[in-house]
């Protein structure tokens, strides 16, 4: 094999900033892996300096206010509401989803493994752009989901409805009625993703694929409802907690409607529908955690009680009241991983990889599962930590360290989702024109279906727009966190000072981390697709 590299403008399109090397197959045909230079220094230096000054502004808002914030109902709407009424409405949001699985599937298995769309499909579009799916219209992708509607087309065995007729209705196991499920495939699922090339390999990513499926169809099977959508879900669980950020719920028009309902059909169903199938009760809905946006209870509710509303973003998350250590623990290693999945690109990660290599001995694999377990650990601690000085700058609030270490995790989500944002972005905008060619030739066998195949595109964004887009992401999200920390801090400590004393540690540690997020996006990053 030889290689060589790409000028910095041509005919391969690359932008400026940007370079490939190029791997000589042997049989005329050629993959490269592209590199994203690093971030220029003046523009780190502004977006941390942002960051600082930000917090300080915000370091001591007032307390929430029982003001609810304003609402549009998108199904005020005849048109919207009819097509989301019909009982077919299930099956057509899901149709296109089930048709691109059955695609990527194919493509994997029985395409070439070199080059074809199941990888470009999986990781540059849809992997990317769910996070930004999410920030738009939170569970959405639920909705839409392959995994969910062919549980459902199997269960039910039929095209008209969703009621089941297949299954043993067992009850969800009690040990496992949490996110913990979620958390262990999402760590899983980021080991074979990252340690296996799994976003390189068409055959990888259709097994994987087929895995969510066996476990979405065994456990729709096995259990009553949907179990494994509402505590097993990788996807539904990242989405349940970015969701809380997003602009759009699901709600009650009015409470004293669903109190005065004794039927309670959405959550029990009627000839109209299977009801809610994570066992929510609409009337008492105060969040979108655990919400698929399946739409059942719409059309069970012999009421017309039920809204779609648009709202200001973070809604959820400047409410809360309740907070659950699961959920807190997954939000934080949802910041980890994906910082972890940014550490693993730069010539950082391969440099310390090789110290350990040649220093301890150490084979590959186990170098990448002892630095993704640091990875992944340290945050964690460094929370806790935080929360321990919270609560030694409180010593008469008698708030426990546990209980504000819980609280505190929330202000991290759309630091989490906004980072995922600035990494996310990165790659489809560098990458996301590779679905250009490949659908011409989705299974890699040298066809050329639509002219596509064989021409070069340049990125979607250049790589100076792509970094500012960055730096706004991580500065947007600090923002927010800072916001959401100050309600929650109020929420914890009923005294106002109190309430600023534990801030100090929470704020420094979320200047620490947007600050290692700058640093971290200014690195020089091998791109994913191997294209």
């Amino acid at each position: 094999m030889q290689e060589g590299s790409y000028g910095m403008e041509g005919s391969n399109g690359m932008c400026e900033g940007s370079h490939a090397t190029v791997i000589d197959m042997g049989d005329g045909t050629t993959v490269s892996s592209h590199t994203m230079e690093g971030i220029p220094i003046w523009m780190a230096i502004v977006g941390v300096v942002a960051i600082i000054a930000i917090s300080h502004l915000f370091t001591a808002p007032r307390p929430a206010t029982a003001r609810r914030a304003w609402r549009l109902d998108l199904l005020r709407s005849p048109r919207l509401a009819g097509l989301i009424k019909r009982p077919a409405f299930p099956l057509i949001a899901q149709s296109l989803s089930i048709l691109a699985l059955l695609l990527i599937v194919s493509a994997g298995l029985f395409g070439s493994q070199r080059l074809n769309i199941a990888t470009v499909l999986t990781w540059t579009w849809w992997w990317a752009l769910l996070i930004f799916l999410i920030l738009g219209l939170g569970k959405a992708f639920c909705t839409i989901c392959p995994w969910e509607g062919l549980a459902s087309l199997l269960t039910a065995g039929s095209l008209r409805t969703r009621r089941k007729k297949l299954g043993f209705e067992l009850p969800w196991p009690k040990i496992a009625r949490n996110v913990y499920p979620a958390l262990i495939l999402f760590i899983l699922l980021t080991w074979f993703e990252l340690g296996y090339g799994v976003t390189k390999s068409p055959a990888m990513t259709a097994v994987m694929a087929l895995i969510m499926m066996a476990l979405a169809v065994g456990a729709a099977v096995i259990f009553e409802r949907r179990g494994f959508c509402r505590h097993a879900c990788l996807v539904g669980r990242i989405s349940g907690l970015y969701a809380l950020f997003s602009p759009l719920e699901l709600r009650a028009r009015s409470q004293d409607v669903c109190g005065s309902c004794t039927e309670k059909s959405c959550v029990r169903g009627n000839e109209l529908a299977v009801g809610c199938p994570t066992g929510l009760y609409p009337g008492k809905l105060e969040e979108n955690t655990y919400c698929t946006l399946c739409t059942e209870c719409v059309r069970a509710c012999p009421s017309d009680n039920l809204a779609i509303n648009l709202r200001p973003p973070g809604a959820d998350l400047f409410h809360k009241v309740r907070f659950q250590k699961d959920e807190a623990i997954l939000a934080i290693v949802m910041l980890a991983l994906t910082s972890f999945h940014g550490l693993t690109m730069t010539p950082i990660w391969w440099r310390l990889s090789d110290l350990m290599r040649v220093n301890l001995g150490l084979g590959p694999k186990l170098i990448f599962t002892l630095l993704m377990t640091a990875m992944t650990a340290a945050p964690i601690l460094l929370f806790w930590m935080t929360a321990a000085a919270a609560r030694g700058l409180t010593p008469g609030a008698g708030v426990s360290t546990g209980r504000i270490f819980t609280a505190f995790a929330y202000a991290v989500i759309p630091v989490a989702l906004f980072y995922h944002l600035a990494h996310n972005g990165m790659h489809f905008f560098m990458e996301g024109q590779f679905l250009l060619p490949v659908l011409s030739d989705p299974f890699g066998l040298g066809w050329n279906l639509f002219g596509t195949a064989r021409r070069g595109y340049a990125p979607l964004l250049s790589l100076r727009t792509i970094w500012c887009l960055q730096i706004a992401f991580i500065v947007i999200g600090h923002v927010y966190g800072v916001l959401v920390s100050a309600r929650v801090a109020h929420t914890l400590f009923k005294n106002q000072g109190d309430a600023r004393r534990s801030l100090i540690p929470l704020l420094v540690t979320m200047i620490l981390y947007s600050c290692f997020s700058v640093w971290l996006i200014a690195q020089p990053m091998e791109m994913r697709t191997g294209m």
